[in-house]
Formats: structure tokens, sequence, C-alpha cells
């Protein structure tokens, strides 16, 4: 089996609350760190297929360098490699600055990837995977396609400053994916609408997978995720508890990076059992907050080991409310549901521009699901 990461590496100036500053390759090099590690023992690999100015493309190999990871994907192309600035204003916010922005992938270096299994996309702003390539990749691939909607919500101003925008062209997006990936911040600017509370991120989340993509997560940073689904013409959602006390928080740059490596590696496995692909996420994305370095996952064993312990009473009330049908954790939608249009249609409200740009499985202080 073959997976497919698409997006920037990006190159990261990060500085933290205490002043510290550090540089490193972050972006798609975490979820392709991520996956690689979750492949050890097996024939499969994963290949990142991304630009890099040829000055970066030592660094980066060796970085990558891993029997897992299919390294024909790192493409050299002048100021290829997209720069970032990040300022921690504390674990959870940061501000960034795009220094440089990758030149675009093209239609042609996209249907690189058609033979692969599943296809995660992840843009850094929405002039990194043009849609005219992925709707080429749709029409000639059978591969499960993720896209992480972080770039299609970020604009970069003339400064360099990023900040949020709507999702303009959301529908044909959705017409050529299969999961759709967000934080609770960019599902209200996928929405061109506020989202608050519980009972509308379900309506937004729910709305879009019944006529649209097969399923839809949106992430709460360390508060429970919301997935919808939608099974042989029934729709379904649930929340699922984030792993805590694994370690110190450390670095929480990668965490949604991490998380969708997870839960695609999961999702293909087991296609009818999403809420399993979540916990998977869940669970790299808090193990990547441990650390700061790119490559540093534990082994698989290891990683089984953390799900059991931290998800075993969860698990088992999964079970409970399967044989029991009381639908306690597993919600079914029934009846129509007109909140799909919230992303078709903007209503013109005003949002302005924000400034928290982390793809880090988004902020505290919204109530979760489930809360």
């Amino acid at each position: 089996m073959k997976f497919a990461i698409i997006g920037p590496i990006s190159k990261d100036r990060v500085i933290l609350p205490t002043g510290e500053q550090m540089e490193k390759y972050g972006a798609a090099a975490y979820t392709t760190c991520a996956l690689a590690k979750l492949l050890e023992g097996t024939p499969d690999r994963v290949i990142c297929l991304s630009h890099l100015s040829p000055a970066d493309m030592a660094a980066v190999s060796a970085l990558l360098t891993h029997p897992g990871i299919d390294l024909s994907g790192l493409l050299p192309v002048p100021e290829g490699t997209t720069e970032i600035e990040l300022h921690y204003i504390n674990r959870f916010e940061r501000r960034g600055r795009q220094v440089n922005v990758m030149p675009p992938l093209t239609a042609e270096e996209i249907t690189r990837v058609r033979d692969c299994r599943a296809v995660l996309l992840m843009p850094l702003n929405d002039t990194d995977i043009p849609l005219t390539g992925v709707q080429k990749l749709r029409a000639c691939s059978s591969a499960t396609i993720f896209l992480d909607v972080h770039g299609l919500v970020t604009g970069v101003d003339e400064g360099g400053q990023r900040y949020n925008k709507a999702w303009s062209n959301a529908r044909e997006w959705l017409e050529c994916i299969d999961v759709l990936k967000m934080n609770e911040k960019e599902a209200s600017w996928a929405a061109s609408r506020p989202l608050n509370g519980r009972e509308e991120f379900v309506r937004f989340a729910t709305g879009l997978v019944r006529n649209g993509p097969e399923a839809c997560w949106i992430t709460f940073g360390d508060q429970s995720s919301l997935i919808a689904w939608r099974r042989e013409g029934r729709v379904f959602w649930a929340a699922v508890p984030t792993v805590t006390g694994i370690g110190p928080v450390v670095d929480t740059t990668g965490c949604g990076d991490a998380a969708s490596a997870g839960f695609i590696y999961s999702y293909v496995r087991h296609p009818r059992y999403p809420l399993i692909a979540v916990i998977l996420g869940n669970t790299l994305g808090s193990l990547k907050a441990t650390f700061r370095e790119v490559n540093a996952f534990p082994s698989p064993p290891e990683i089984h080991g953390i799900i059991y312990q931290h998800y075993r009473d969860y698990l088992h009330a999964l079970l409970d409310d399967f044989l029991s049908r009381r639908q306690l954790l597993i919600h079914e939608c029934k009846g129509e549901s007109a909140d799909e249009s919230f992303v078709f249609q903007p209503d013109g409200y005003g949002h302005g521009s924000g400034s928290d740009n982390a793809r880090d499985g988004g902020g505290r202080g919204t109530p979760p699901p489930g809360a």
C-alpha cells in the first residue's frame, strides 16, 4: 500500500513565549515522519510531494531518510521552500509570518501519485495545491483523498502576515475529496459564519457529509474531537476524547499534521470505523506535543500501548453503546439538514483578520462536542 502527502515542507523559525528561538523543518515533514513510523515493519510506503529550494534538498532528504519514505517526490524548484516565522504567545496560540511561499505544484506533478491508496492534501496557503490538479487527480485515481482545510482558509498579505479568510471555492473542493479535517476556528471560516457550541458544529459537520465528503473531522485542541460520517445513506456523529497525561507539553507545532497521519493510516484500513481513525489521530497529535523533533515518534507497539491505556474505558463504552443500541456515544442524524449550505452560500458576515494560524488541532475556549 502506498500513501502520498502533498504540501509544503516548511522551514520554520520558531520563537517561544520564553524568547527561545529555534529553526527546523515542519508542516508536511511531521505528517510524513509520523506516517512512516506507523508503516514500520510493513512493505507500505509514503511519498511526500513538495517543492523545495535546491539549497534545502540535502537537509530535508537527510531528515526524511527512512525505509518507509520515498524521496522521489521532493522536487527542487528555485526559491521553492516555504519559510515561516512562528511567534508563540502561549502553548496553544501563535502568530505566523510567511517569509516565502512555495511555488504551486502543477497538475502533472500532483497526478504522479494517482496509484496511491490514500492522498493527504496539506496546503499552508491557497496557492500551494491548485484545485485543477486535485480535480485531475480525482478523475484518474481511486485514492481516498483527505484534505486539511487549513491552507484554504489562510491568506498572506503583502507584508507576509497570515490571516484567516472565507473558503471561496468550497463546493468544487468538496466534490473532489473523501475526508475533510479542520479545527474549530477553521470550521467557522469554512462555514462563512461563526459557529458556537456543540449543536452548531454538529449541524455543520453532519450537513457537509450528508451530500459531500464521507467524513468530516473537527478538532478542538485539547478538548474532544467531533467526527461525522456517512454510511449507506445514514449520517452519524460522535465526540472522541483526546489523550491527556502522556507527558509535559513541550511544542505543539505539528500536532495537527501528525494527527492527520494517524487518522488516514487507520481510515484506509478500517473505512467503516472512523472513530478508530480519530483515536489514532488524537494519539499521534498528543504525542507530538511532548517533543520538539520532527521524527521522534515512538514505535507502533508503544503507540498501541498508549491507546490501550488512555482509551480502554472509552472503547468499552463504545461496545456497550453498540450492543445496547442506546446511542449515548454514537448519534444518528435523522431528517434533512439545510446546514450544508453554510459553506456554499457565504452570508457576508464580517469576521475580520484572525491571527491564529496554527495547524495544531485548534485553540482553547470553545465548548467542545460532548461538553
